[in-house]
């Protein structure tokens, strides 16, 4: 690992056992090593002599706060340290604005991230089943359970949204583990939709019905979203009513995802947890990056910036696209 990252991990240790020490949390969520050394989970910790298994590398893609929505804190009344990055941190202020977390009962680590690897693409690239990935400077060293060993350029496997970020550093937090990097300049950029948009309608819906058709409404996507908190209430999950039609064909495939896509519209910073959970790699960009786009063209709109802006769907501006209508 570089030494940023190496000073970012012992920083979030560092805090993660003051918090713990000083009683401020009941516990605090990181990553830390899965059950093969090219897998990074969530991390739970609970007492100060647990902090030294939390890590930070660009295998750290989960986005933690969707252990802080709705019904997720165990105890309700529990006070939680979380680590989050750039656009993690935007999916929490998006839950604070709509006052569906408790910030009194936050303690809140930001990490710097110069971009998470796809790991899926990676392994894609082996035969054999990856054992292990480290980092050294600008190359991912990977390894092979049949002991093959190979140097990639970091760069070429950052995660598509990762490689065109434009917030790199936390929106907000309490204490930063690590040097904020520099902020890109210029208007928002919204990658993999240029191919997309340049289809005509008849086009669109055909890539979208084939896309959607593979879905096999395993709701992970649903589960990873941390702004999507419904859970007894979910629309996509109603039998009486029967809002949304549960047979598994690429029709009702596509309602269901464009009921999600829908809910979560103006809480959505793109974090590309729904596309990394997909078992069967449906490329739900399209429709949140999409959506995100519009909403930044129409209103000049984007999720997760300040805590004190009013979501983008409760207030309402005579002079915006919308109010000339």
């Amino acid at each position: 690992m570089s030494g940023a990252e190496i000073a970012r991990q012992d920083r979030i240790r560092e805090l993660a056992r003051q918090a713990l020490t000083e009683g401020k949390v009941d516990y605090f969520i990181g990553w830390k090593a899965g059950h093969v050394p090219s897998e990074v989970i969530p991390a739970f910790v609970r007492n100060v002599d647990e902090c030294d298994m939390l890590l930070w590398n660009p295998l750290c893609h989960h986005n933690l706060t969707t252990f802080l929505k709705r019904k997720m804190p165990d105890p309700p009344d529990a006070r939680i340290g979380v680590c989050v990055k750039g656009c993690d941190s935007r999916t929490l202020v998006a839950l604070l604005q709509e006052t569906l977390v408790d910030k009194e009962r936050l303690y809140v680590v930001g990490v710097p991230c110069d971009g998470i690897i796809d790991r899926r693409r990676l392994e894609k690239a082996f035969s054999d089943e990856v054992i292990d990935i480290a980092f050294q400077g600008e190359q991912v060293v990977v390894t092979t359970r049949g002991g093959e060993t190979k140097e990639l350029a970091y760069e070429e496997l950052l995660l598509e949204q990762c490689a065109s970020c434009d917030f790199p550093n936390p929106r907000y937090y309490d204490d930063l583990a690590g040097e904020l990097l520099p902020q890109p300049e210029g208007p928002p950029r919204f990658p993999g939709l240029e191919e997309y948009e340049a289809l005509s309608a008849e086009e669109k819906d055909r890539v979208l019905a084939d896309a959607f058709a593979t879905c096999i409404r395993c709701f992970a996507c649903i589960h990873v979203c941390p702004v999507c908190y419904c859970w007894d209430q979910c629309v996509n999950r109603s039998r009486r009513p029967a809002l949304v039609g549960q047979k598994v064909a690429a029709k009702e495939n596509l309602m269901f995802q464009m009921v999600h896509m829908f809910h979560v519209a103006g809480r959505c910073p793109s974090c590309g947890a729904c596309d990394r959970s997909c078992p069967v790699e449906i490329p739900l960009y399209l429709l949140h990056r999409k959506m995100n786009k519009e909403l930044f063209e129409m209103l000049g709109f984007q999720a997760g910036l300040n805590v004190e802006d009013k979501p983008v769907f409760q207030t309402f501006n005579i002079d915006d696209a919308l109010g000339e209508q």
